[in-house]
């Protein structure tokens, strides 16, 4: 599934003030974790500087018996320890010390040797007494650790503040906490705390969502524009009618879009030039880049490659010129070589006979490096044909010329024949019987020499063509029509399949095939294919044709549109 910019820009957006607000409520957590640790510690110190401060004035107002030595470290301890004991305010603040504060777990006075000297629990005293941990590390522990400890295992904190006689230690004054107290403390402001931070997430990530969205709005109108220009569809522009920031990219980018559709127009009309131009082309030209691989081959290369060119286009020489012939072998030499090759003729083996092809390599380089590689294939034979039919036209026109001048002399004394002709008709009516068959004879033949010179006229006289569009089928089946009956007199099949059938024409027969008077056919003119060349010739067309010997003929005649 596709995700959109603005859905990705959104969620971005609501992800960083969600994280914004957790970080903020982390550190509210732990201001408030730290906070109430603080408190705490400061009611147990608190509680430790009174009964520090109690037990203190308790000894200074004692006075150790003459018979007792200072100097002796139990005779001290001893003398200490009753001493508190027997306080009375002293025990009294101790018993009420717990009831102080709902966290502390005990206060107690031991001596150096850890010894318990006065409890809160009278059955404590005089044990030897296993100290815990200092509170102060855990207040100064990070909000994490704090958690752990408060809702792990049940464990004892407690503060200790020694009371020494001059540089002389003498006693250690300790208030005990208990993480389950603490924990029955601090869980109800936590809950609170916490539940008052999902709340606060909540709404921001949502608040962050719903405004990011509106923000974001015309992102969605200016991303389906940005896609349909990589469509390629530039007509519908962005209907986007704001004054900020989005509207101008709107308008950029609409401007941006009929730059586009200008561009575009402009690639088709140049694309649909080169493809005429190419298809235009009788040579065959393949383009090469660096890595050898084609990227450009015109329609006629098919003639020479024997398969399309569109099939062929991205893959490299080798495969390009794969067959095992003698042009793509050359083509391979050169490759492999690098060197660019002049013309050059090789013959290709056809259906219908050997095909001479020109050849020529040319590698292009920029800067002493090879950027590309230009290959242009020509069919020489149909060169050498192009040159035959030149010299044909060239021959016909002299011919024509020629004809033109001879058939105009002759005109004149063929009119004076016929004018004599007819007189001498007149002058020997009475002998009809006896000289009208000669005479008639003699017209017949006048007239026949007379439609040979118009034959000569017709050929040479220019000919002013004015164009018309023809359905071709309808004009080539009523040309068959036509010829159909002379053609089958003469056991000539007419077909509008590509391939004839008939006796073909001999090789030494076929460059003379359109030379005026030519004719292999008993009682022929040889005036049809030369009269069939000059027309097509004046509709700028060409004809050619196919001929093998005992299969038959095709001619193929092309026509511009």
């Amino acid at each position: 599934m596709r995700v959109s910019l603005k859905a990705k820009l959104t969620g971005l957006i609501a992800f960083l003030v969600l994280l914004v607000v957790l970080a903020t409520s982390t550190l509210y957590l732990s201001s408030l974790s730290s906070q109430a640790l603080g408190e705490v510690e400061s009611k147990a110190q608190y509680l430790a500087n009174e009964i520090y401060h109690e037990a203190s004035a308790v000894l200074a107002q004692s006075r150790m018996p003459s018979t007792k030595s200072p100097a002796d470290s139990e005779e001290l301890r001893r003398f200490v320890q009753s001493t508190l004991v027997s306080d009375p305010g002293l025990n009294s603040m101790m018993e009420s010390a717990v009831g102080y504060s709902p966290t502390i777990y005990y206060v107690c006075i031991t001596d150096e040797r850890l010894e318990v000297l006065i409890h809160d629990d009278p059955g404590e005293i005089g044990r030897r007494f296993v100290p815990a941990n200092s509170f102060r590390g855990l207040v100064r522990a990070g909000v994490v650790r704090q958690l752990q400890v408060i809702y792990g295992p049940p464990r004892v904190y407690e503060v200790v503040l020694p009371l020494a006689i001059g540089d002389k230690p003498l006693v250690d004054v300790r208030v005990g906490v208990s993480t389950v107290f603490l924990r029955d403390k601090i869980t109800p402001d936590l809950h609170a705390a916490l539940a008052l931070s999902v709340l606060t997430i909540l709404l921001a990530t949502v608040s962050a969502g719903l405004l990011s969205y509106r923000v974001l709005r015309p992102l969605e109108s200016i991303s389906e524009g940005v896609e349909r220009l990589a469509r390629g569809e530039f007509m519908e522009p962005v209907q986007l009618k704001r004054r900020d920031e989005w509207g101008i990219l709107s308008s950029k980018l609409n401007l941006l879009g009929e730059q586009l559709r200008g561009e575009k127009a402009a690639f088709v009309q140049l694309k649909e030039n080169l493809d005429q131009l190419f298809s235009n082309l009788a040579d065959g030209l393949l383009l090469f880049d660096r890595q050898d691989r084609l990227v450009l081959a015109t329609p006629a290369a098919s003639r020479f490659l024997r398969s399309s060119p569109e099939s062929l286009v991205h893959h490299p020489a080798s495969e390009v010129f794969s067959s095992d012939n003698a042009l793509d072998h050359l083509l391979r030499q050169a490759f492999r070589s690098r060197h660019s090759t002049p013309w050059q003729t090789v013959e290709l083996a056809d259906h219908s006979g050997p095909v001479r092809v020109a050849v020529n390599v040319q590698f292009v380089e920029e800067e002493g490096e090879r950027v590309g590689c230009l290959v242009t294939l020509r069919d020489a034979s149909t060169r050498a044909q192009l040159e035959d039919q030149i010299d044909v036209s060239t021959k016909l026109a002299a011919l024509g010329r020629l004809t033109s001048g001879v058939a105009h002399e002759v005109k004149n004394p063929l009119n004076a024949m016929v004018l004599q002709v007819e007189v001498l008709k007149a002058k020997l009516a009475d002998q009809g019987q006896r000289v009208m068959p000669q005479l008639e004879t003699l017209s017949t033949e006048i007239r026949r020499l007379d439609r040979v010179v118009k034959t000569f006229l017709d050929f040479t006289r220019p000919v002013e063509l004015r164009p018309s569009d023809t359905e071709i089928e309808a004009l080539v089946r009523e040309v068959f029509t036509l010829a159909e009956p002379q053609a089958r007199q003469n056991n000539v099949r007419l077909v509008l399949e590509p391939d004839g059938a008939g006796i073909g024409i001999p090789p030494e027969a076929r460059p003379k095939i359109f030379s005026l008077y030519y004719t292999t056919k008993p009682g022929g003119t040889g005036i049809g294919l030369a009269m069939a060349y000059r027309i097509i010739q004046l509709h700028n067309g060409s004809i050619d044709y196919s001929s093998e010997v005992d299969r038959g003929t095709t001619f193929r005649v092309v026509l511009p549109r």
